[in-house]
């Protein structure tokens, strides 16, 4: 029996419209045999492994020769022509050494090429480097433009090295501390052929890295990070390393151009790479307000981005939390690298660690139906601890100024134990114990109106998650009190005047669960380690003060202050680490491994 003419054009489109469906994925399973599905996978055992000097245009080290960048490229062994996305770890942390990067055995299995790049000035790369900026970001700068046919670079023979014959120029980059500081850095240059970053544990501002509005906290400390990175294999670099310190001016604390070169957040707009923000909770080291004003930056320009939010400090989160970090970084860079369509555009915006160690997501972060609340400070004659409400408090429930007198340079967070314990060397605002859960996330900002009795002050505000016998500290920031007008200009300060400063403190993620209290400690710190100490006098306006959170839950309980029963705590929670630059330091190399 023969079939009709019609049945056959109708076969013979049905066997077009099969082909034609089933081509791309007999294209994918040729062209790129390590997809499957949507996803990279595991797939090449065989790698290539090349060295290469990238030229970055400029002689920063005035050697008479071109500086270059030591450029670790380890690759799969792919047929002739394929050319892969690449995944670049910039670090100024290689010192000469086995590089010892986690990212080229996972990422080059997978279908991907993987560069370890030595930052300008440091290991076996040329030129100087000068701590976050110019040199450090242009000379990085140039392995994406090679990677792109922009810059010229050669093997250690001498021989012409074209990244063009195996690689597509589309790029990531991906590091912890400084490492992932270099991606902020490259990304806010807008430099073509950057796909994506991942900044783990990450600088956004070196200003806001060395010192917390004004207040150092070392001194010397631009020179200690320059000296124990460099080479120094050229004189050059050693003598500038006294002139970034005295351009980085410890005595007044202020920002200068010479910050704003190294604050990244101003050229946020210049971003055309998305952003997988990655950061520990209790990071004293980067402190989390690194990763909360660049978060608000990327979203006020309208980067696409995410967030993995851990319990943890200064860790590397390949180390420390497996697959439940891999595998969402791994979508993000089959996404935005391989140009798979896995959901990534739709999924969680945040992927968080809560405080009992289990992990959450929100379509969007803040959380929807977050607002930010300005609470007010009061101190109603009756209650045993100073208020925090929503509504302000009537002109006759209590006193209006409050003062505190703190003898000693810098508190310790014992300072925050006993709220509800009358003490003269600080000043507690408690809430009512909730009714229900209360979510603190983002960015709280604190405005005082006070006055000093001497020339030179300085204050920090702790966030403290009060549950009965235990205290949390959530937050905490220190500002000078000279700073009032601006982070660029100090002014001594006259005795008996009345100032208003406001400060925003690091960014925090904290459920605060029914019955517990949420708590703002003030106490005085001093302003800045190249100055003595004399024991200050503050004095708050609690009328023209407040405190701005962002918030999500029931506020009702917040209204009206209550009473309030004593709290005796026995233990403090999440206690501020001391630590030194060389602890920093440590820190900082330990946890770009």
């Amino acid at each position: 029996m023969f079939s009709s003419p019609i049945r056959r054009r109708v076969r013979l489109k049905a066997v077009c419209l099969a082909a034609a469906l089933l081509a791309p994925m007999l294209a994918q399973a040729t062209d790129r045999p390590w997809v499957q599905g949507q996803r990279t996978m595991p797939f090449f055992t065989n790698a290539i492994k090349e060295t290469v000097l990238v030229d970055t245009g400029y002689d920063r080290d005035k050697d008479g020769v071109v500086d270059t960048i030591r450029v670790e490229i380890t690759r799969p062994e792919t047929a002739p022509g394929v050319r892969l996305p690449l995944v670049i770890h910039a670090s100024p942390y290689y010192f000469k050494n086995n590089r010892g990067a986690w990212e080229p055995g996972f990422f080059s299995t997978r279908g991907y090429a993987v560069a370890t790049v030595a930052l300008p000035g440091t290991d076996f790369s040329t030129g100087c480097d000068d701590v976050g900026g110019d040199f450090e970001v242009k000379g990085t700068k140039a392995v994406i433009d090679w990677a792109n046919g922009r810059a010229v670079g050669r093997y250690l023979d001498g021989s012409t090295a074209d990244a063009t014959l195996w690689t597509n120029g589309q790029s990531g980059m991906i590091g912890v501390s400084w490492d992932g500081t270099i991606a902020n850095a490259v990304a806010s240059t807008g430099v073509e052929g950057l796909k994506t970053i991942v900044p783990v544990a990450a600088i956004s501002s070196w200003y806001d890295y060395t010192r917390s509005h004004g207040i150092p906290y070392y001194t010397e400390h631009v020179q200690f990070l320059h000296e124990y990175v460099s080479n120094f294999d050229h004189p050059t670099c050693s003598a500038l390393s006294p002139k970034l310190q005295a351009k980085s001016d410890d005595a007044s604390g202020s920002y200068n151009k010479w910050w704003k070169v190294r604050d990244y957040r101003l050229d946020a707009s210049k971003i055309t790479a998305s952003v997988f923000v990655v950061h520990g909770l209790t990071d004293e080291n980067v402190k989390t307000g690194q990763f909360g004003l660049w978060w608000d930056e990327l979203a006020r320009h309208g980067v696409p981005r995410r967030l993995f939010l851990h319990q943890g400090q200064h860790v590397e989160p390949y180390s420390s939390y497996g697959s439940t970090y891999t595998t969402p970084l791994l979508a993000w860079f089959d996404h935005y690298l391989q140009g798979l369509d896995n959901g990534i555009p739709t999924a969680p915006q945040a992927i968080i660690q809560r405080e009992n160690l289990t992990w959450s997501t929100d379509a969007t972060w803040p959380p929807e139906g977050t607002t930010m609340q300005t609470l007010k400070l009061s101190s109603p004659l009756a209650r045993l601890a100073p208020a925090l409400t929503t509504e302000p408090a009537g002109v006759t429930t209590g006193r209006r100024y409050l003062s505190f007198t703190q003898a000693t340079a810098y508190s310790s967070d014992s300072i925050v134990n006993n709220p509800t314990q009358k003490r003269g060397d600080r000043l507690v605002f408690l809430s009512n114990a909730l009714s229900a859960p209360l979510r603190l996330a983002g960015t709280t900002t604190v405005t005082l109106r006070l006055q000093v009795d001497k020339p030179v002050a300085g204050l920090q505000a702790r966030v403290v998650d009060y549950n009965g016998s235990s205290a949390y500290v959530v937050t905490r920031t220190m500002a000078d009190v000279g700073h009032y007008k601006s982070l660029s200009v100090k002014q001594d300060l006259v005795p008996g005047q009345w100032y208003t400063l406001s400060w925003t403190l690091n960014a925090d993620d904290r459920i605060f669960a029914t019955g517990h209290n949420l708590g703002i400690v003030i106490s005085a710190e001093k302003a800045n380690p190249l100055i003595g100490y004399d024991p200050v006098t503050v004095t708050v306006d609690t009328k023209k003060s407040s405190v701005t959170m962002p918030l999500l839950g029931n506020l009702g309980e917040l209204a009206v202050a209550k009473a309030v029963k004593p709290i005796v705590t026995t233990t403090i929670e999440s206690p501020q680490r001391e630590l030194n630059r060389e602890e920093f330091i440590r820190e900082f190399f330990e946890g770009s491994r």
